[in-house]
């Protein structure tokens, strides 16, 4: 078998991943793989891009949306390839990939026996993301999410829209994207390098995660109650032919807005966009995956 090694980060999902040690080192020592567990994020990219340094061919990475962004850090453009076990609240990355289901061992095994394919990555403000990078009132609620303690997994994605809508205030912006532009107040942007985010929600059905492109959707400021009708569409990707969805597909993004707000990368808050400006853009066949298309 190729040269395999795990990566915990125990802190994932809110202590859900630290609970599947026991399993995890029982599915390492039976692939011949050491398992390794990250002390904080930072050493989580490092321990990631060790690996590709020493010759890995797979990194098991087992946690949540955010810890699959850390290590994606320190292999984007390498010949390991990550293997994202979804122990997170969200687990998005992995599920786009095709790696859901309840029990851990089969996935494990999926992973390690599939063959290997590139995909793209995204890039803003010089951090790369492999999903989605979301700014206005989706960051704003993920903002929310990550200071809820007492829901789990999607539930913490419909509080945290729940509470949003009470505060939120649309901004305006200004986006630029090869052959076109918008301008005007909208609730949120998304540059989607993948289908979905926040728990299954599918913002982008159309995205392709090997074409090059970003898909670019915007939902314009509406009425509360329009946003609430539209809202529940998102979960089967069915609100794109709502007028007040607004999609594009360009290799690039420009994106300003009228005040600073947070952008969130696969859940990860990595940087703010303001009337300065932030560029987004895909980074083609960046990283290598599990191909799970035909399993």
């Amino acid at each position: 078998m190729a040269a395999i090694r795990f990566l915990l980060n125990p802190a994932g999902g809110g202590g859900r991943a630290r609970r599947q040690e026991p399993l995890l080192a029982r599915l390492a020592a039976e692939s011949g793989a050491a398992l390794e567990v990250s002390e904080s994020p930072e050493d989580l990219t490092a321990r990631a891009r060790r690996a590709a340094e020493e010759g890995v061919e797979r990194l098991v990475v087992a946690g949540g949306d955010g810890t699959q962004n850390l290590a994606l850090q320190g292999l984007v453009g390498t010949s390991c390839a990550h293997i994202p076990l979804p122990l997170g609240s969200g687990n998005d990355i992995a599920a786009s990939l095709g790696l859901v289901g309840k029990e851990l061992e089969p996935l494990v095994r999926r992973a390690l026996e599939a063959p290997l394919r590139r995909i793209d990555v995204a890039r803003a403000g010089g951090r790369y993301y492999a999903a989605i990078a979301g700014v206005g009132f989706d960051s704003a609620a993920n903002e929310t999410a990550n200071r809820v303690k007492h829901f789990r997994g999607p539930w913490i994605y419909l509080y945290a829209v729940g509470h949003t809508l009470a505060t939120f205030r649309a901004p305006r912006f200004e986006i630029t994207f090869e052959g076109g532009r918008f301008e005007g107040r909208a609730l949120l942007t998304a540059a989607a390098n993948g289908p979905r985010f926040g728990g299954g929600m599918r913002i982008a059905p159309e995205a392709r995660l090997d074409d090059g492109l970003l898909d670019l959707v915007l939902v314009r400021q509406v009425p509360t109650p329009t946003f609430l009708r539209v809202f529940p569409k998102v979960y089967k990707g069915s609100h794109l032919g709502h007028p007040a969805v607004f999609t594009a597909r360009s290799p690039w993004l420009e994106v300003r807005l009228d005040r600073p707000l947070a952008v969130y990368g696969d859940g990860e808050r990595f940087l703010e966009v303001g009337p300065e400006g932030v560029r987004f853009e895909a980074v083609p066949q960046a990283l290598l995956v599990p191909d799970l298309r035909a399993a």
